[in-house]
């Protein structure tokens, strides 16, 4: 037999068999690597649009909780200043009652999200409500009660949920104190936050299938809300939870991959801080969800490999394939832009993009024309100054580039922009509104894009001016109040007759002299002096000259003494005079200055002159005591003694 010739890979390959085979294993190769290279793409695309969806998702839900927040605790510390203190007091009557619960209503009505708004004293009772039927109750125990009576430095605390007894729904109590202006706790005022309104702005947003979004405390992790809802997980504590964990080791937002324990499912989350509030929102993509078109991507590239091992002509439906998977992406893409649009064009509030570079809104929600009578169409052809009313465009400008400046810094604070502004509407009126900016960032770190949500307030101002002159017509019946309580406190302390202090007064003062001469060790001194023969004027001239001669002693005791000094009524024709800081020797001259006034005194009654004379007694501390009772008794027996002695003199206690 003849010899075969020798075939290497250069004959092979010059067979168009060998060129076939070749050319369908490098083909095969090259596809295997390019649809590997495809899956592993968009694979991190699928990543990275989940990431950026829940993280815009999360940016507004935030904004929007944050804004709920801080307007229900702006009124409620409004309202905690406005409530009198008197009205807190244990045995307050009920002439408070109508004007604060009028006040009361007039705030609840500015605010769907709130049941109402309720008023409860140092023990915990209500005392007040915006709506009946709370008088009954008694929150002294509640834990977030508590927080504000035990801590001073504690501005604001959020109760657990609880199921509403009337609407049967979640309500969530936010409550600040009332405190006097030593910081006593006097009381607190609270707003129970009806939880199905922020459900159904959670529930507003499609997430898919598996996708979740919750609401928890970021002090103890406890869940406040969830979407879907889980009443049995409501107010339970997180373990073990790494994005907690993030939370807890101070991270403001951020985003992490792992199961949940509650349910079992692998989501992508995006979480973030309510801006100064104990709350975190959190927005979950289940990654089955996210990669489900990833995975029939994997399926049908694996069935297009086997198929090229049989014909390379289906390379050709691989790639057409592939090509309607992008464009499923793309549609993924489409969808979740529609999802968040859907959210801005049912809200009430106006929500808008402009592009930073040229100032031009890019989007806004319908609710423009109801706001401002301008239609979509009309307003995306304006810049943001030209919605504006002048001055305010000024002050936005000057807010928006201290903003800038401070992003620059590397302060991811000032991403968010919250002021008042005036909007033009097409009639030429200004409206009053609260505006909201959120600077979004592009991959490089610098805003290319304001998020902005805006809320007529316009009825909140007028409800503000309705409040003021109520709370003026309140002040005005307090400081009449004020007025009387004062006349009759100083009622409570003068004699009738002479206008010089009681003894009831003499006694707390003298008690308070006393211990401060001790701390302070000066000198304190008593003059007790009485009337001579005083019996005598009144059976000679009669009650009314005796009633003269008393004022008149008054009078010229007022006329000489300090004004740290304390004269009083003791008892009858009896006078006592507290002198602080005053030492023995100058304490007797002083009362020999008085005693030598009296005497050349001449009281004319009708047609009577009446002359008198009076009996004065000195006595010191720490010399004649080192009490009020020890004081009080030596000065008495001095005044004795001066009267035994002949009476018109000064003696002075000598033990």
């Amino acid at each position: 037999m003849p010899a075969h010739a020798p075939v290497n890979a250069t004959t092979l390959f010059r067979k168009p068999e060998g060129r076939l085979v070749t050319f369908f294993v490098a083909a095969l190769a090259g596809t295997i690597l390019l649809l590997a290279f495809v899956l592993g793409e968009v694979y991190k695309q699928a990543g990275r649009q989940a990431e950026t969806d829940a993280r815009n998702v999360v940016g507004v839900l935030e904004t929007r909780l944050d804004a709920t927040l801080r307007r229900i605790h702006a009124d409620l510390e409004y309202l905690a200043g406005s409530v009198p203190l008197e009205a807190l007091a244990p045995d307050v009557d009920s002439s408070f009652r109508p004007l604060l619960e009028r006040q009361l209503t007039l705030h609840a009505a500015r605010f769907p999200e709130i049941v109402g708004y309720r008023v409860a004293d140092a023990s915990g009772a209500i005392r007040y409500a915006s709506q009946g039927g709370l008088s009954q109750m008694q929150i002294g125990e509640r834990e977030y009660f508590l927080s504000l009576r035990n801590d001073p430095g504690l501005a604001l605390a959020f109760s657990d949920v609880f199921t509403g007894r009337l609407s049967g729904r979640g309500i969530l109590i936010v409550a600040v104190p009332v405190r006097d202006s030593g910081g006593t706790f006097r009381g607190a005022v609270l707003a129970p936050l009806d939880l199905a309104h922020l459900q159904r702005i959670f529930d507003a947003v499609d997430l898919g299938p598996n996708g979740v979004i919750t609401l928890r405390r970021s002090d103890n992790g406890r869940l406040a809300l969830r979407r879907p809802g889980r009443p049995e997980a409501v107010n339970q504590t997180l373990k073990d939870n790494p994005m907690h964990m993030r939370i807890e080791a101070g991270d403001q937002f951020g985003s992490i991959r792992y199961r949940a324990a509650l349910d079992g499912i692998e989501r992508l989350y995006a979480y973030r801080r309510v801006n100064s509030y104990p709350f975190y929102v959190a927005v979950g993509i289940a990654s089955e969800d996210y990669l489900a078109s990833w995975r029939t991507m994997v399926v049908v590239a694996a069935a297009l490999a086997l198929l090229l091992i049989l014909a390379l002509s289906l390379v050709l439906i691989r790639l057409l394939r592939v090509e309607r998977e992008e464009l499923a992406v793309s549609a993924r893409l489409g969808e979740s832009e529609a999802r968040y649009r859907l959210l801005a064009d049912n809200s009430h509030d106006v929500i808008w993009t402009v592009d930073l570079a040229s100032r031009r809104f890019t989007y806004v929600s319908p609710s423009v024309l109801a706001l401002r009578g301008y239609s979509v169409a009309e307003v995306l052809g304006q810049t943001l100054e030209e919605s504006l009313a002048p001055r305010s465009a000024e002050f936005l400008e000057q807010e928006m580039a201290r903003s800038l400046q401070r992003i620059a810094q590397g302060d991811q604070t000032a991403q968010v922009l919250t002021c008042e502004l005036e909007q033009l509407a097409r009639d030429g009126r200004g409206i009053s509104t609260e505006v909201v900016l959120n600077y979004l960032l592009g991959a490089d770190g610098v805003p290319r894009t304001i998020l902005g949500i805006t809320r007529n307030v316009s009825e909140r101002k007028r409800a503000e001016q309705a409040l003021r002159e109520s709370n003026q017509q309140l002040q005005a019946r307090l400081d009449e109040i004020g007025r009387l309580q004062a006349a009759l406190q100083e009622q409570a302390v003068r004699d009738g007759l002479t206008a010089l202090y009681n003894r009831r007064y003499l006694d707390e003062m003298l008690e308070r002299e006393v211990s401060r001469a001790k701390r302070e060790a000066g000198p304190l001194s008593l003059v007790m002096l009485d009337i001579d023969h005083f019996k005598r004027v009144n059976d000679t001239y009669g009650h009314q000259a005796g009633d003269e001669v008393l004022r008149v002693l008054a009078a010229t005791l007022m006329a000489d003494i300090r004004a740290e000094d304390m004269a009083c009524r003791y008892g009858g024709e009896e006078f006592l005079i507290l002198l602080p800081n005053m030492p023995l020797s100058s304490a007797e001259m002083r009362a020999e200055v008085w005693r030598q006034a009296v005497e050349s005194l001449s009281v004319v009654h009708g047609e009577c002159t009446i002359r008198f004379t009076i009996s004065l007694g000195v006595a010191a501390f720490p010399e004649h005591g080192k009490t009020p009772d020890e004081l009080t008794r030596s000065v008495d027996l001095a005044l004795y003694r001066a009267k035994m002695a002949g009476r018109n003199r000064v003696v002075v206690y000598t033990g």
